[in-house]
């Protein structure tokens, strides 16, 4: 469970799927989530996803990762009580008052639209990050390559495209490592309040830049070492090819896809 940012080798449809079937998929949700503000619609997609982490079998480490993010999560809802605080908005109220700063009159509002917005955006982030994490879980390094390059896509940037999808888990697992060693040094990360978290994680964010340009310098030098080549032509003793479970996902990510739009057109609230 300790990497559950990393490809999960389990015999579960998600990972039976063509790799170009799941990069479509990410590629859609990533475009999906950045526009689509409704409530309404965002949580349609938050339980079609719930679906496809549960069939797939990866339930367990997308809850691993929403525990890694809830920090991130907690800090954008709260980003988004403080901006709306100063914004008087339409609808119930929780608490009001007018005040005046160096004669400048200031109206403190908080609304329970504020919440609604915070709850909104952490949502749009957190669907963000899990279709990412999504594709991570079900696909290896090898199959994403072989799934750009029978698009035609040149292997210099399928490696790349692949190498990104490896190096942002290994990075992820610094985080982690450096964290918890600034714990065995009296670094409170879990047992504080939501600011005093924020504040110790900009503290090890230094240390996390080293260790992550270290990791650039390690790869580089493997791929000199082994005299990686991109102009050779490379063959694959396994073929990929679309099944009948491929066209039903694709259809089910289409429908899902239709219906969050009708949803965002329907039960948009301006945000």
């Amino acid at each position: 469970m300790g990497d559950f940012l990393q490809y999960v080798e389990l015999n579960s449809y998600l990972h039976r799927l063509d790799p170009r079937t799941k990069f479509v998929f990410f590629i859609i949700m990533s475009v999906l989530t950045s526009f689509v503000k409704s409530g309404v619609a965002l949580l349609f997609l938050f339980v079609v996803f719930l679906a496809i982490w549960l069939s797939g079998r990866i339930g367990k480490y997308m809850l691993v990762l929403l525990n890694k993010v809830k920090v991130l999560l907690l800090f954008i809802f709260l980003l988004w009580l403080v901006l709306g605080a100063f914004t008087v908005n339409a609808g119930p109220t929780i608490y009001r008052a007018a005040f005046s700063i160096f004669g400048n009159p200031y109206v403190f509002s908080l609304d329970w639209f504020d919440f609604y917005k915070g709850a909104v955006y952490s949502l749009r982030i957190f669907l963000m990050i899990s279709a990412f994490y999504t594709v991570i879980l079900t696909t290896n390094f090898s199959q994403i390559i072989l799934g750009l390059q029978s698009w035609k896509v040149p292997y210099a940037v399928a490696f790349g495209v692949g190498l990104v999808f490896q190096i942002i888990p290994m990075i992820v697992q610094e985080f982690a490592t450096i964290m918890e060693a600034q714990k065995s040094r009296g670094l409170e990360v879990d047992k504080c309040s939501a600011l005093a978290k924020m504040k110790n994680y900009v503290i090890v964010s230094l240390p996390l830049l080293f260790r992550v340009l270290s990791k650039g310098h390690s790869i580089s030098l493997a791929m000199h070492y082994y005299k990686l080549n991109f102009k050779v032509k490379r063959t694959s003793y396994k073929m990929i090819k679309a099944t009948y479970s491929d066209a039903f996902f694709a259809s089910v990510t289409a429908i899902a896809t239709v219906v969050t739009i009708i949803l965002q057109v329907n039960y948009y609230i301006q945000v």
